[in-house]
């Protein structure tokens, strides 16, 4: 899960067009959604494909479920998901009838390919990845529950048997060729071999020095292969249960060889004829798994900056070709000659995560860690197509209270790791590709974006690469203009009210705020004065005056067309020698009227001044960390705020006291929403992976602490929420790399003001 905190919000479409022709290739947007759930964008991070074994069916396992694949046209065709599970690895029987999934949380489910169905699920079973199996008949299937094996019929479900012996965790089970045994691998350093038929116990094989955790029958049954972590390999007779050889002691191979071989990585053909050895950075050696002898070498291949090593190679069905896949090449060799085909280089660098072959060889599909399914010719290494779509991601450094939801909730903004930025419709499920800057994956640029209020342009701007922000046409999708400037890393934007000004700050000059008019896409002025960072900016209701609060704790309020400095608050009460960081303003806002202005500082303290006068009208003490929002009531007499000490706190305006304290889990985000009936609805985000419901929405009436509703239907941990301006949409970005978009209209109706 940690790899995805890289990348910031990267929904990754490389489709150049507005529309898609196939109106069900659209639809997926809606299939198995949770309850309140008006659409679903992104499909997942992709953890595992497959093809069936009559090449009729591509399903691509991610973290919400599986998606299925139509091969005549790759267009999905159906989403098999069980709630609240992502899918880690998937398997199909011989005969294609069933597939087994092994899920999060300790499960696997067998569905039934024909009717899309889930046959029988189980559960408190083994993640470990080689710890499920099919029979080669497919009428059995292998799972485990810690250190006991357990057989299941495919057709009925039923169990037929379990295997007791490992004393320890399991990791690995395989089965011969004619399906009447079982191998089994365990933490324990042993290798079991079982009867299929009757269950029992046939032979101990001992001797790995740590767990063992590959194992796999050569293609005539008569050898088996085992491997255990630190790369001991040893090759066993069956029929005596002795050792035949040692092909690798502690990953040093024993065969002779030009110079002394430690191996990093070894594969397995899926007949279990052929192991391949990876030696860094790039030379693979081929062995035949029944008599441990060397049956090729490839090596030779000029390593490029980006190829730092194979972490990947597979074998065609019919083993005449080998591929190895490193960061960002593909390369394909002839196992017959040995000679070098193919290299193949991914658009962008993408870092191939899975990759499998069609039953006929002929096309190799590879999902990208950016989500990208990319189907191959392997005769010619040509880019055949391409599946789009498939996950929406957050950095954990990115403004989750900046989530680009448009105001209304209709369209949802996401950037891609090359620059490109996208939207999506909601209403016509039909997503825009915006072009931008280009980048390489390498360049691991991260973006954030914002809709003006009037949700007409939207803004982009990356957070580690180039210093311009984009202005976009929200209804014709083109780039209007870059702003051009700053010098450095640009750290915030915030639109007008009206859309007509932007207002933002950098790392080139961080005591200062630039101002740009939208519809000239100029420059307007600089606005210097501050003497410390800023940390917080925000406009009036009615747009003529900004206000930035930073270090040093003063808040400045500034005349938006004249650039002129019109009033400068601090606190009074302070002593100038602790007007230092822990003052520092970190979240201002106006009231509706915008005749009161709230300050939240680092040191949790909470001041509203007078505008007009610049009196000091009331404190608010109570939060112990910084301010991280306030928020006022429309009619003004409340105020919400929230902290980075996890807690929202509801204040009465008029007397400075605390109605209402919701405290969370340490770590925890709120976020806070008023509604013109007076309701300030709250909603917590875990920020600690594995917390509780930290892969559920909860929303609260702050006004009683009461829980009113539970959004559920992420797989994974949230990471940020948005409300739309006008409060009936809410967005939920999660680690599954989804948006999940809910309509609140009927919350918000049964919440009303009188209650």
């Amino acid at each position: 899960m940690k790899e995805t905190l890289f990348s910031i919000f990267s929904l990754v479409l490389i489709v150049p067009m507005i529309c898609l022709p196939d109106i069900s290739a659209q639809e997926y947007t809606q299939w198995e959604l949770p309850e309140d759930a008006i659409a679903r964008l992104g499909k997942g991070r992709i953890e595992d494909m497959q093809y069936s074994p009559d090449g009729t069916i591509l399903a691509v396992a991610t973290t919400i479920g599986i998606w299925i694949y139509d091969t005549e046209t790759y267009q999905e065709r159906s989403l098999l998901a069980r709630k609240n599970k992502g899918v880690e690895k998937i398997l199909f029987d011989a005969k294609g009838t069933t597939l087994a999934s092994k899920e999060e949380f300790d499960s696997i489910t067998l569905w039934d390919v024909t009717t899309r169905k889930p046959k029988k699920t189980l559960t408190n079973h083994s993640l470990v990845y080689d710890t499920v199996a099919f029979s080669p008949d497919g009428e059995t299937f292998a799972s485990v529950r810690y250190n006991e094996i357990h057989l299941w019929d495919t057709v009925t479900g039923e169990s037929k048997h379990i295997l007791k012996g490992h004393t320890d965790l399991m990791s690995c089970v395989s089965f011969s060729p004619d399906g009447q045994t079982l191998a089994s691998g365990s933490k324990d350093q042993t290798v079991h071999l079982w009867d299929v038929a009757t269950g029992a116990h046939k032979k101990t094989l001992t001797g790995h020095p740590a767990l063992v955790s590959r194992i796999i029958f050569s293609p005539d049954g008569s050898t088996l292969t085992s491997m255990s972590d630190d790369k001991t390999i040893y090759l066993w007779d069956i029929a005596t249960g002795k050792r035949k050889k040692t092909l690798a002691n502690h990953s040093v191979i024993t065969e002779p060889l030009e110079r002394r071989e430690m191996i990093e990585r070894a594969f397995f053909s899926s007949d279990g004829g052929t192991l391949a050895t990876v030696r860094f950075p790039n030379t693979i050696r081929l062995w035949d798994t029944t008599t441990g002898t060397l049956k090729q070498t490839f090596a030779g291949v000029k390593q490029t900056d980006r190829h730092k090593g194979i972490g990947k190679v597979l074998f065609s069905p019919d083993k005449r070709i080998l591929v190895s896949i490193g960061d960002g090449e593909i390369h394909i060799w002839d196992v017959v000659t040995g000679t070098y085909k193919h290299l193949i280089e991914s658009p962008h660098y993408d870092s191939v995560k899975s990759a499998v072959f069609s039953p006929d060889g002929r096309t190799l599909a590879t999902g990208t860690f950016n989500g990208i399914v990319r189907l191959w010719d392997v005769a010619t290494g040509k880019q055949k197509k391409t599946i789009n779509n498939l996950n929406v991601r957050l950095d954990e450094t990115h403004h989750t209270d900046n989530i680009p939801l448009s105001p209304n909730g209709k369209q949802f903004a996401t950037g891609n790791y090359d620059g490109t930025v996208y939207l999506w419709d909601r209403i016509t499920r039909q997503e825009q590709r915006l072009s931008g800057q280009i980048y390489h994956l390498k360049d691991q640029p991260s973006q954030s974006m914002l809709f003006s209020s009037d949700g007409s342009t939207l803004a982009s701007w990356s957070l580690s690469k180039d210093v311009g922000i984009r202005l976009w046409d929200v209804t014709t999708g083109k780039r209007q203009r870059t702003l051009t400037g700053h010098t450095a890393l640009i750290k915030r934007v915030t639109f007008s009210p009206d859309g007509n000004t932007l207002a933002s700050w950098s790392s080139d000059d961080e005591t200062s705020i630039r101002l740009w008019d939208v519809g000239t896409r100029k420059h307007k002025r600089r606005l210097t004065g501050h003497t410390q960072l800023v940390e917080s900016v925000a406009f009036s209701p009615d747009g003529k005056t900004l206000v930035s609060g930073g270090e040093g704790g003063t808040v400045r309020l500034w005349a938006s067309v004249t650039g002129k400095n019109i009033g400068t608050f601090t606190d009074q009460h302070l002593p100038n020698k602790q007007m230092g960081q822990s003052s520092a303003v970190t979240a201002v806002s106006f009231s509706s009227d915008g005749s009161v202005l709230a300050g939240g500082r680092k040191n949790g303290s909470i001041h509203l001044w007078d505008v007009a006068t610049g009196q000091l009208m009331q404190t608010f003490r109570g939060h112990v960390d910084a301010i991280s929002s306030v928020s006022f009531s429309p009619d003004g007499f409340a105020i919400a705020s929230t902290s980075k000490d996890a807690t929202v706190r509801l204040w009465d305006v008029a007397t400075g006291q605390q109605k209402r304290l919701l405290a969370g889990y340490k770590g925890t985000i709120w976020r806070v929403k008023f509604y013109p009936n007076g309701l300030p609805l709250a909603s917590d985000l875990k920020g600690d992976i594995g917390g509780p419901d930290d892969e559920n929405i909860r929303l609260w009436d702050l006004r009683t602490g009461q829980l009113k509703k539970r959004l559920m239907g992420h797989a994974s941990w949230v990471r940020g929420i948005s409300f739309s301006a006008d409060g009936k949409t809410l967005a939920s970005v999660s680690f599954d790399d989804t948006v999940l978009l809910w309509d609140l209209t009927s919350t918000i109706k049964t919440l009303d003001v009188a209650e």
